[in-house]
């Protein structure tokens, strides 16, 4: 069974899971048009088309749920996560979409005594990394740091292996 977890921020990503390891992690495909960056379409609606041909999958999307930093960012996860709905549907894909919160409180849970912002990135690399020690998390090889995309990518497609949607 492949399970496909889908951040659709503009900096996230589309992880693949089979047979409990990473298979693929791909960047959300962007374009920049009039100094705004946008999904691209067409090749997200490449990357469904040839995820759709394969055997046996489920796409789990995060759904920004009226959270975001900003009311344009808001805008932009909106649309970011209508073009991705739309592109499942018309692929035959089976999937589910969820809050992050709803995920995420499978991995790591905010101590009750805890004052202030807790880091929920740190957190979420935290459990990846004990789920796939080894990983190599960042976007390209002369990143410093782990791309949160992939990480959260990763862990909403381990959320719907391990709930077995």
């Amino acid at each position: 069974m492949n399970y496909i977890g889908i951040d659709c921020g503009l900096d996230g990503a589309i992880v693949t899971i089979r047979d409990n390891s990473i298979h693929s992690m791909i960047e959300m495909p962007t374009y920049k048009q009039n100094d705004k960056r946008s999904v691209d379409i067409e090749k997200l609606a490449y990357i469904f088309d040839s995820e759709n041909k394969r055997q046996s999958h489920v796409a789990i999307v995060e759904d920004p749920g009226g959270h975001a930093p900003s009311a344009a960012g808001l805008r932009s996860m909106t649309y970011s996560f209508a073009v991705i709905k739309t592109l499942l549907v018309a692929n035959n894909i089976k999937h589910h979409c969820f809050y992050a919160r709803k995920w995420q409180s499978d991995f790591f849970k905010k101590p009750k005594d805890f004052v202030g912002k807790f880091d929920t990135k740190k957190s979420a690399l935290e459990s990846a990394n004990k789920i796939w020690a080894n990983t190599d998390w960042r976007r390209t090889e002369r990143s410093k740091k782990a791309f949160d995309g992939f990480v959260d990518a990763a862990l909403i497609a381990e959320y719907g292996r391990r709930r077995k949607l």
